[in-house]
């Protein structure tokens, strides 16, 4: 174990670090936040919950979490009854996509 932190400590040293443009970090920025408001209207399609009542059940950007699996606890939480297994699918799906879509964006970002 001890041996596999040390290696991954050097790898981490070893590898040049990239660092964005002005220009890249302003086009993350701003598809992160367009996929981000696309994701809570799908949320907000599937549970018919105001906007701000799903944006605070999101949780805090740059948790590790599993954002559809905190998004149905905390709104199962405010309406005091489980969402319909249709709506966890169509959650899990939309944080699917959601996820593809900022992997996309990281790519796209580099080519900026």
């Amino acid at each position: 174990m001890k041996f596999l932190l040390s290696l991954l400590a050097c790898c981490c040293m070893l590898s040049p670090a990239i660092a964005q443009t002005p220009a890249q970090t302003a086009f993350l920025k701003a598809e992160t936040r367009r996929i981000e408001d696309q994701f809570v209207r799908r949320i907000v399609d599937i549970t018919r919950l105001p906007d701000a009542q799903v944006r605070s059940a999101m949780p805090a950007e740059g948790r590790i979490t599993d954002p559809a699996a905190r998004v149905v606890a905390a709104i199962e939480q405010q309406r005091g009854q489980p969402l319909s297994d249709e709506q966890k699918q169509a959650i899990a799906q939309a944080d699917e996509e959601r996820r593809s879509a900022l992997v996309a964006a990281r790519a796209a970002a580099k080519d900026k």
